[in-house]
C-alpha cells in the first residue's frame, strides 16, 4: 500500500500565477477604492450638514424665528418669568398636554393654517379642559367654526390706510390685562361682538369702527382672547411701549402655554392614521390569494423525492489527482494533526472490516482486537491508531508508514 498523501504533503507548494500578480481581490478594491472614498465623504458632508449646519426657523409668528417677523422673544421672556412654554406643531401633542393637570393657555398664531376637522377638535380639547385660548388675527371663517360671538368690521376703502395698520392705541377698556399693558401696538383686523352675544366681551383698542383686542369670558371661566394683528408679539416690536406687558398678560395668564403652529401634514385627528389605515381594503385579500398561488406553484413544481440517480460526469478526475491536491491545501496550511487525523480514522476503519467488526468501532477495541490479531503490545497499537498528532511532516510520513505496515500485518498476521 503506498501513502502518496504524506508525500505530497512535504512536496513544495506549486506557483499559482506569474511572480508579482496581484488577486482578484486586491485588484476589485484597487478599483473600486477611489468611488467608495467620494461615496463616504458625499455621505460624511451631508451628515455634517444635518446635524450642524441646521436652517432656523423663518416663519411669520413662529416662536422658533429669530428674525423680526418671529417670535422667539416672547418665549424667552414668558420663559424667563417662570412660564412653562410648549412649542408643538402636532395637534396630538397639544391634545396630550391638555391632558395634564396643569392650567394652559392654548396659541394659535397662524390662524390661516386652522382649517377643517383641526378647528372642531381644537374647540372640543379646549372646553374639556377649561383652558384659555389665544387667537391671532383670526378671520371670520375660524370665528364661525369656533361659534364665537364676534363679526370682523369690513375694511373701509375711503378710510386712511393708517386705520387699519398697527399703531400705538390707548386701550379704553377695563380688561386688567390691557389696562395694565397701556399703549400698546394695535391694528390689522378689527372685530365687533355679534348680537346673539351669550358671554362677556371686552373690547379694547378701538380701531375703525371696531377694536384690535377681544377678550371673551364663556360660562365655565375659560377666556379667549382674539388679537387682530400680531405685531406687537413680534421680535422687532416687542421691546416698544407696553407690547411685552401685553403679550406677558394675554399668554402668560397660567402656568403653561403651549404654542402651537398647525402643520399642513397633520389633519388635526388626536389618532393620526397608520400606515394599515392607508392600505386598500382588497389588498389582505390579494395577498392571501397570493400565497395559496406561490404554495400551489411550489408544490406543482417542486422537486420530487425519489431513489439516487447515477450521471456521467463530464470530467473524470483520477483518485491520486484529488489526493495530492488535498494533501497540498494540508501543507500549506500546515494542518499536521488534520492530516494525521484523516489518515488514523482511514486506517482504522479498513482495519476494522477486516477484523470482522464495525466501521464505527470504538478506536480502542480496535486496538485491542488489533494487538492480540499481530501479538504486539496494546499501548503500541493504541498511541498508533489514536496517539498524539505529529509534530512536524517527519513525524508525519512515519505516522503514515506505521499506519501502512499495521494494515499489512492485518492482512497477513
Amino acid at each position: 500500500m503506498s501513502a502518496p498523501l504524506p508525500v505530497a504533503l512535504l512536496e513544495p507548494p506549486t506557483a499559482v500565477g506569474p511572480a508579482g500578480s496581484s488577486s482578484p481581490a486586491r485588484l476589485r478594491w484597487r478599483r473600486w477604492r477611489l468611488p467608495l472614498a467620494l461615496a463616504a465623504a458625499v455621505l460624511a458632508t451631508a451628515l455634517v450638514g444635518l446635524l450642524v449646519l441646521r436652517p432656523t426657523s423663518t416663519g411669520y409668528l413662529d416662536p422658533a424665528n429669530v428674525a423680526p417677523d418671529g417670535t422667539r422673544a416672547v418665549v424667552n421672556v414668558l420663559r424667563e418669568h417662570g412660564v412653562d412654554v410648549r412649542v408643538r406643531n402636532r395637534f396630538e401633542d397639544v391634545a396630550a398636554d391638555l391632558r395634564q393637570d396643569t392650567r394652559a393657555t392654548v396659541v394659535v398664531a397662524r390662524t390661516d393654517l386652522l382649517l377643517g376637522e383641526r378647528v372642531q377638535n381644537l374647540r372640543r380639547v379646549v372646553d374639556q379642559a377649561g383652558a384659555d385660548l389665544v387667537l391671532v388675527e383670526a378671520g371670520p371663517a375660524l370665528l364661525a367654526d369656533l361659534e364665537l360671538p364676534l363679526a370682523v368690521v369690513p375694511p373701509d376703502p375711503s378710510a386712511p390706510q393708517s386705520e387699519t395698520e398697527p399703531q400705538f392705541r390707548e386701550p379704553q377698556c377695563a380688561d386688567i390685562v390691557a389696562a395694565r399693558a397701556g399703549s400698546a401696538l394695535a391694528g390689522g383686523i378689527a372685530y365687533v361682538p355679534s348680537l346673539a352675544a351669550d358671554r362677556a366681551i371686552t373690547s379694547c383698542y378701538r380701531q375703525s369702527g371696531g377694536a384690535g383686542y377681544v377678550a371673551l369670558t364663556g360660562p365655565g371661566g375659560g377666556r379667549t382672547t382674539v388679537l387682530g394683528s400680531g405685531a406687537a408679539l413680534t421680535n422687532e416690536r416687542l421691546a416698544d411701549g407696553g407690547n411685552a406687558a401685553l403679550a406677558i398678560g394675554t399668554l402668560g395668564s397660567a402656568p403653561r402655554v403651549v404654542w402651537w403652529t398647525p402643520n399642513p401634514a397633520d389633519t388635526g385627528a388626536i389618532a393620526p392614521p397608520s400606515l394599515v389605515d392607508l392600505l386598500p381594503g382588497w389588498l389582505p385579500w390579494a395577498v392571501a390569494q397570493l400565497v395559496v398561488a406561490l404554495l400551489v406553484t411550489f408544490g406543482w413544481r417542486a422537486r420530487r423525492l425519489g431513489r439516487l440517480v447515477y450521471e456521467p460526469l463530464p470530467v473524470v478526475v483520477r483518485s491520486v489527482e484529488t489526493t495530492l491536491g488535498r494533501a497540498r491545501l494540508y501543507r500549506r496550511a500546515r494542518a499536521r494533526g488534520r492530516a494525521a487525523q484523516v489518515l488514523r480514522t482511514a486506517a482504522l476503519r479498513r482495519i476494522a472490516v477486516r477484523c470482522n467488526m464495525s466501521r464505527m468501532a470504538d478506536p480502542h477495541e480496535v486496538a485491542a482486537v488489533v494487538a492480540a490479531r499481530v501479538r504486539r503490545p496494546g499501548p503500541d497499537i493504541t498511541a498508533l491508531l489514536v496517539g498524539a498528532d505529529p509534530t512536524d511532516d517527519a513525524a508525519l510520513v512515519n505516522l503514515a508508514r506505521a499506519l501502512d505496515d499495521l494494515e499489512t500485518e492485518v492482512r497477513h498476521p
